[in-house]
């Protein structure tokens, strides 16, 4: 019986390699990919806010944790970004623990004095003390009986319920965020490493220098604006403690800065919350100074901070960004709104890419 012939080196590899070859992927099988992992995402839509916001923490401090890691490189880098997440943690409990009590203060007394404000911006906006409601004339005293009724109608029908599970929920989006922020930061080469792993290697090349492009605009967008709500609420807590002596100063100085996470409607909602802190003012000319200053805390960030800080990197065309804002929050409500900007400009940095590159011929 003959022994069979055993293949040589160069033979054998060959075979391998002709075993091994695959064709290139198609750019229709990834679009296709892409679509449906969006459907996903639109469906899971609720838990990807604590990661978002984790992610976008961790996109910002990674660069001073590689920094550090650079010059002190007998440390490993976990021991790095543990004293980097330590630090972050440390900011937020200062932070919390100057501010905390202050809120929940204001919070406690703004739901004891609803039924006060409400029948204050009634009089402002009915000053005879009637207001015509559907062809009926109703007094500002009975109008306002039946707005806090309606109010406890609706908490009594379950919508009090309904609140209270949103409230634990964001309690345990917090503390997941800060799980993630750790897993994040530690772990941000390795994760690099699996989203790279994750492209087709044909296209990994062309990927790469594409996050070498949106990579610094995204970074350069969230870390802009953590610095326009840090300015706009510092801003506010000073000119409405020190100088307009407002009530609850500090919890309308968080609102007026969160809302600057949200594009267009966030500046007008905050401008609508001070001219009702303006109406609880006795003082004709303290009204028109909170007014003024918050024209001018808008200039300042529109005109100084915001180009100063987010650069023209991430400069959308307001129409496209009205556009944007509204299909984000269409398709994913409160996230959709704080990526509506970042998302068009990484589009737009992803189509210039694309189209400086040369057709092929033929």
């Amino acid at each position: 019986m003959a022994r069979p012939r055993l293949l040589e080196g160069p033979r054998l590899q060959r075979l391998s390699d002709r075993r091994q070859t695959r064709q290139k992927i198609p750019g229709w099988p990834i679009a296709a990919a892409l679509a449906v992992l969006f459907l996903y995402l639109y469906y899971v839509r609720i838990v990807l806010v604590p990661f978002v916001i984790a992610g976008a923490i961790a996109f910002i401090l990674t660069p001073a944790v590689d920094r550090l890691h650079r010059h002190a490189q007998r440390l490993p880098r976990w021991a790095v970004a543990l004293a980097i997440y330590f630090l972050f943690l440390a900011m937020c409990i200062a932070l919390a623990w100057g501010l905390g009590p202050a809120v929940l203060g204001d919070i406690a007394a703004l739901t004891h004095e609803l039924p006060h404000t409400i029948q204050s911006v009634l009089g402002y906006l009915a000053p005879s003390g009637t207001i015509a409601v559907f062809g009926q004339n109703i007094t500002s005293a009975d109008l306002s009986h039946d707005i806090l009724n309606g109010l406890r109608g609706y908490l009594l029908s379950g919508a009090g319920l309904t609140i209270a599970s949103s409230g634990i929920a964001i309690v345990f989006a917090f503390f997941l965020g800060l799980v993630l922020l750790a897993y994040f930061l530690f772990s941000a080469p390795t994760l690099e490493r699996g989203f790279m792993w994750l492209v087709p290697p044909e296209y990994r090349d062309h990927v790469s220098r594409l996050t070498q492009d949106v990579g610094p605009m995204l970074r350069r967008y969230f870390l802009g604006l953590a610095v326009v709500v840090f300015y706009t609420a510092t801003m506010a807590l000073i000119f409405f403690t020190a100088i307009f002596k407002i009530p609850h100063a500090p919890l309308l100085a968080i609102l007026v800065g969160l809302l600057e996470l949200v594009p267009l409607l966030g500046p007008m909602i905050s401008a609508g919350l001070v001219v009702l802190a303006a109406f609880e003012q006795s003082s004709l000319a303290l009204a028109i100074g909170l007014v003024v200053f918050i024209l001018c805390l808008r200039l300042s960030i529109d005109q100084l901070v915001g180009p100063l800080v987010l650069g023209r990197a991430a400069y959308i065309h307001p129409v496209a960004v009205i556009f944007a804002f509204l299909t984000g929050a269409v398709f994913l409500g409160v996230l959709g709104l704080l990526l509506a900007v970042p998302v068009a400009a990484t589009i737009k940095i992803v189509l210039s890419h694309y189209y400086r590159e040369r057709l092929r011929s033929g």
